[in-house]
């Protein structure tokens, strides 16, 4: 687990691009967000994975992110087109900042909140918590995937 001081960093780069994000806002993935949109379905891929967010999160919340962590890195293999490269500084940026789109619209589809209201949940100093540890976690995760190959 990383040191208390390197927790706070990583929650407070969080929480200054959650504001960033909520000032300057960013493109939306799924249309089906945008109220011209309204009829609009997310696509089959985005369905499956919040059904699969919503039974992890029956058990709780860090099994909801290592679920979302996990298959958002699926996702972005299979749909590279995905990352938003430009309003980030690097890949793995992107990736969490897809992530965090992904978590906004999951919160709208589930709970069926607006999206300033998902944005405020995502925003939580026990959310960003709670992701920074699963960030964690699943780098971990992949340092040791990469060691015993």
């Amino acid at each position: 687990m990383a040191s208390l001081n390197k927790q706070q960093k990583r929650a407070k780069r969080a929480k200054d691009k959650a504001k960033q994000i909520r000032m300057t806002g960013r493109k939306s993935i799924p249309m089906y967000g945008d109220p011209a949109h309204a009829t609009a379905q997310p696509p089959v891929y985005v369905l499956e994975l919040f059904a699969k967010l919503r039974d992890a999160e029956a058990v709780s919340r860090s099994e909801m992110l290592d679920t979302l962590l996990a298959n958002v890195s699926e996702m972005i293999i299979e749909r590279p087109g995905l990352l938003d490269l430009k309003n980030a500084e690097n890949e793995s940026m992107a990736a969490t900042n897809l992530a965090a789109d992904m978590l906004v619209d999951y919160r709208m589809w589930v709970d069926e909140m607006d999206r300033e209201t998902a944005q405020r949940w995502l925003s939580t100093p026990e959310f960003i918590k709670d992701f920074s540890e699963a960030l964690d976690r699943y780098r971990q995760v992949l340092e040791k995937e990469s060691a015993a190959e």
